[in-house]
């Protein structure tokens, strides 16, 4: 059976299309063949939208599920499956913005270091020197302007990913309560 995992989540409110996909094409790359939470909540989203109750929607969908060899550990167990893509995710987008931040603002941070550096060896230069001092000031403007444009983009990343990521964990993990609490 085909899961779309899109509509499996609520995702609508979240910011950034792209977080979004990302994270559930890791949580589809790493889904477990076996009937497990994602093929559970399926059948349980099916049920509430027929009128269930979460409690008896949960019930019901577990005792189908049990049929094919669902027990509540499994399921808890494929719970904490996915729950460990998202996590493993998040390491890999952690390093990927610290790759990022070393790459677009510290590297450029130690540029401008460079640019004052020689601004003040040449203001002990003759006046000739005044040339080349404009030309480094106006390099750091546009340094500068690069460095917070990057950063920006790089902050507004990083909170939708957190958004999304937040989001969507949390949602696993109010699934996992519920399911834990009623089966």
């Amino acid at each position: 059976m085909t899961i779309n995992l899109k509509e499996l989540f609520d995702t609508k409110d979240l910011l950034n299309d792209k977080v979004v996909m990302k994270l559930l094409t890791a949580i589809k790359e790493g889904q477990i063949k076996e009937f497990d939470y994602l093929k559970f909540k399926q059948s349980y989203k099916a049920l509430c939208q027929l009128g269930m109750d979460e409690s008896t929607a949960s019930k019901s969908a577990f005792l189908t599920a049990s049929t094919m060899g669902l027990t509540k550990e499994k399921l808890l167990f494929t719970v904490q499956h996915y729950k460990n893509i998202l996590n493993k995710e998040k390491e890999q987008f952690a390093v990927a913005l610290k790759n990022q931040i070393a790459t677009n603002i510290d590297a450029k941070a130690l540029e401008i270091n460079k640019f004052k550096e020689k601004i003040e060896d040449n203001q002990r230069k003759i006046q000739q020197m005044m040339a080349e001092k404009e030309i480094l000031e106006t390099e750091i403007i546009n340094i500068n302007q690069l460095m917070e444009a990057s950063k920006a983009k790089i902050e507004e990343t990083r909170d939708q990913f957190k958004q999304t990521f937040d989001k969507l964990y949390s949602e696993i993990e109010e699934d996992s309560k519920l399911y834990d609490q009623i089966l």
